[in-house]
């Protein structure tokens, strides 16, 4: 179910996760909705990821902590949902989007399973080409 990340010295658990998917405004790992960062400012999501920096911290290496928890901006959250979920095998898709004929970074929450990582082997040797050459 969970593996290591070479961010943590702790692996998240799920009672986790799932605070930090609450402060963006998920319901949980299968909640596939898509948020943008204007909504993560409507709903507080730096600040309400700041007030839970020093749980973030019990898991971030040191030197991870440094980086990802100093200065906090809607990217930098973004990367630690990133980060946090992707433990459990989700990730966050972001793509172009226009909302209201604004462009706008869209986020969606997907699980990943071994089949959307890497092609079947049958996928891939009937797409394979070979030469064979008499010489």
């Amino acid at each position: 179910m969970s593996k290591k990340n070479q961010n943590f010295k702790n692996t998240p658990d799920i009672k986790f996760i799932m605070t930090l998917l609450e402060i963006f405004g998920l319901s949980g790992l299968d909640d596939d909705r898509y948020f943008t960062k204007e909504h993560m400012k409507e709903i507080n999501t730096v600040e309400n990821i700041d007030k839970i920096k020093s749980q973030l911290e019990e898991y971030y290496l040191p030197c991870k902590a440094k980086i990802y928890l100093k200065n906090l901006t809607e990217k930098k959250v973004i990367t630690i949902l990133r980060q946090f979920v992707k433990i459990y095998n989700y990730k966050v898709f972001s793509f172009e989007k226009s909302i209201n004929g604004q462009k706008q970074i869209t986020y969606r929450l997907m699980l990943i399973n071994d089949d959307f990582l890497s092609p079947k082997k049958d996928e891939i040797n009937s797409k394979r080409k070979y030469l064979v050459n008499f010489d």
